[in-house]
């Protein structure tokens, strides 16, 4: 295996495969990166059983061949080089990396040892605009589950059908729900799968600025088409809960406010809520006519008050709320004034965009004295 590749072509490719090596593993070879020199271009593969990352990049190959590296001493050096043309050569599962005055050696193993690169079955594909997933992912993924007692929860649920497109979070705590429309109607089977927040993530940060993507489904895989650039991941077994259903239809309550005003509000008042209590982070909010009063208070600290004018709808009252979750949400609301809906003291709240239906925050309250 010979070739010849730009060294910030090789880095940038291989600044995108690490994000699939594993971490912890009781493979060795998962702790390396697949290289595969083929006509015109070098592949690079990295797993770790659960998520594979596959990028391309342009080389000019000499000598066809493949070898598996150790991820992260490999990103190290390349990242070291300077600009310009760097050599790879490989004998047997010895590679030499060469450039001007650099000579590196390093010690590989063998390709035939590495999983296969996974395949997905013809079953759903959604065409979307990376914008738009982007927006989808940024306003769902915070409120997965981290708690692997509960795996269904550690997804977002994916349900297209048509040229719908509706994703939902939970961690039990609070609901954040997207729904939007394609650009063109899901081919194939209608979509209803749960894809790991984790892998979802990684996404989000893989996706070019813009351009159009591609998302291939089957019964157990998910897979990512992002330019030179593709992800598969395993989807999280289990039926989804219809956490939706369960939540208020109605709220009584209706408060109309600056969306970023409360959330600002929310992070100042947050700085002197009482760090004794299990529940951090709690504040106080007080629906009065006219107006949201936040305060939040720590007998070691002091206190904090925040006033925001607004246009309240229905009956007053007192709640509290892990301030995390409220800014968490309204950091998703795009529009300048946000509706914030309540019923009851310890029942959930809704947050919405003033104008806007295609998100959706349900937060729960938690219990004040």
């Amino acid at each position: 295996m010979r070739l010849v590749i730009d060294q910030s072509d090789l880095h940038a490719a291989l600044q995108v495969a690490i994000r699939g090596v594993a971490t912890r593993s009781t493979l060795p070879v998962l702790s390396g990166i697949l290289l595969v020199a083929e006509p015109e271009q070098l592949r690079l593969v990295a797993t770790d059983m659960e998520m594979t990352v596959e990028v391309l990049a342009p080389a000019r190959v000499q000598e066809e061949g493949s070898v598996v590296l150790p991820g992260r001493h490999l990103v190290e050096i390349v990242r070291r080089l300077p600009p310009g043309e760097v050599h790879l050569e490989v004998e047997g599962f010895r590679a030499r990396i060469l450039q001007e005055r650099s000579r590196f050696t390093i010690h590989g193993t063998d390709p035939g040892i590495f999983p296969a690169m996974p395949h997905i079955s013809a079953g759903s594909t959604v065409l979307f605009d990376n914008g738009l997933l982007r927006n989808v992912l940024r306003r769902t993924t915070f409120a997965v589950s981290t708690d692997e007692g509960r795996p269904i929860l550690t997804g977002v649920s994916f349900r297209a059908e048509g040229d719908r497109l509706q994703a939902v979070a939970t961690d039990g705590f609070r609901i954040a729900a997207c729904s939007v429309t394609l650009e063109r109607p899901v081919e194939g089977q209608p979509v209803a799968a749960v894809i790991p927040g984790r892998s979802l993530a990684e996404v989000a940060r893989l996706l070019p600025d813009q351009g159009i993507g591609r998302l291939l489904l089957d019964e157990t895989q998910a897979g990512f088409q992002l330019g030179e650039v593709r992800l598969i991941t395993r989807l999280v077994d289990g039926v989804y809960p219809d956490v939706l259903g369960l939540v208020p239809s109605e709220y009584p309550t209706r408060v109309q406010l600056p969306t970023r005003a409360f959330q600002e509000a929310c992070e100042r008042a947050a700085l002197l809520a009482d760090t004794r209590q299990p529940a951090r982070w709690v504040i106080r909010l007080a629906v009065e006519p006219g107006r949201l009063v936040i305060t939040a208070s720590d007998p070691e600290l002091g206190e904090a008050r925040e006033e925001i004018p607004a246009q309240v709808d229905g009956e007053g009252m007192v709640i509290g709320f892990n301030a995390r979750y409220l800014v968490d949400g309204l950091k998703a609301i795009d529009t300048e004034e946000v509706l914030f809906e309540l019923t009851e003291p310890l029942k959930a709240s809704r947050l919405r965009g003033v104008g806007a239906d295609d998100f959706t925050y349900i937060v729960l309250p938690v219990k004040i004295s």
